[in-house]
């Protein structure tokens, strides 16, 4: 006979991130450990160390999205310092269409993405070209 493991089946619907990339998230790992400790398997020896090694493995994933978080963190400060140190230079820019020349006058950040201010016009900071 088969445990019930209605709390898994009960989760919450993956994040964007977890149907693109395919990959478990924290919150889904951490209801299939708890649920393989609640249901452990009657036939299968019951073995001390398997659950000290995962409440290590708990921690260490924590760990592992603190440190992820931070760097995206970092990731992001230092594109906005790159993207600043932009204002006043002259640059060739793109708006899928043709290529166009002008200074930076003003950086935007919107939900996290930075776009350029060039001669009055608003330009994803991935369609820059070229800094003269």
């Amino acid at each position: 006979m088969l445990a019930d493991i209605s709390p898994v089946n009960s989760a919450a619907p993956k994040t964007a991130d977890a149907s693109v990339t395919g990959m478990l998230g924290k919150d889904g790992f951490l209801k299939i450990l708890l649920a393989q400790m609640s249901h452990p398997d009657p036939l299968a020896p019951n073995d001390p160390g398997a659950f000290v090694t995962e409440i290590a493995q708990m921690a260490l994933l924590e760990q592992m999205i603190n440190l992820s978080s931070k760097m995206e963190a970092v990731y992001r400060l230092e594109a906005l310092n790159q993207a600043t140190a932009l204002i006043g230079h002259e640059v060739l820019v793109t708006d899928g269409h043709e290529i166009l020349a002008g200074i930076v006058e003003k950086i935007l950040l919107s939900q996290g993405n930075i776009s350029l201010m060039v001669d009055g016009k608003q330009f994803d900071s991935s369609n820059l070209l070229e800094v003269r």
